[in-house]
């Protein structure tokens, strides 16, 4: 009787672990699908920096810068100006505040190269003349920031081995 309690028992306890591996199985299974699912830092953050060039563009959307919705939009102007400024100040603060969140946690070089990512992004829509100067402009700002970070990050690195070498003999 013993043996067929032990066995049964056994029967069982393995049911029951591989009961439970299904589960925990499932479970992760849940949790990295639902993690694809989200959008990274990264992307939020390129979809930020574009929405921000978007604004200094004068394009509210991506899809504002078709002819037909040029055509639209100045049939509308005066009306969809004053929407976008009241949306822009309540959208634009929130946008600053989730990008310098992310500019303080991660490198220069990271951020720099979602900003040039989003600016390549950028070109490949329809512009006008202006706009694309205006982004042009943006762009060699960015490069300038990107050479004056580097000289200075250059300058901490000679200056840490000057003090390595004097200071440690």
């Amino acid at each position: 009787m013993k043996g067929i309690e032990d066995k049964l028992s056994h029967q069982f306890q393995a049911r029951k672990q591989a009961q439970q591996k299904d589960q925990y199985q499932e479970g992760y299974k849940q949790e990295v699908l639902e993690v694809m699912q989200q959008p990274s830092e990264e992307t939020q953050y390129k979809q930020l920096f574009k929405q921000s060039l978007l604004a200094q563009l004068g394009i509210s959307d991506e899809k504002d810068s078709s002819k037909e919705a040029k055509k639209e939009a100045e049939a509308e102007k005066v009306s969809v100006e004053k929407q976008l400024k009241q949306e822009t100040l309540q959208e634009k603060e929130q946008r600053v505040a989730k990008m310098k969140e992310y500019e303080q946690k991660h490198s220069f070089d990271k951020v720099y190269k979602l900003k040039k990512e989003a600016l390549q992004e950028l070109k490949e829509i329809n512009l006008t003349d202006s706009q694309r100067e205006k982004l042009t402009k943006l762009e060699k700002v960015l490069d300038t920031e990107k050479k004056d970070h580097d000289k200075q990050k250059k300058k901490r690195e000679i200056r840490k081995w000057i003090h390595k070498i004097f200071c440690t003999e």
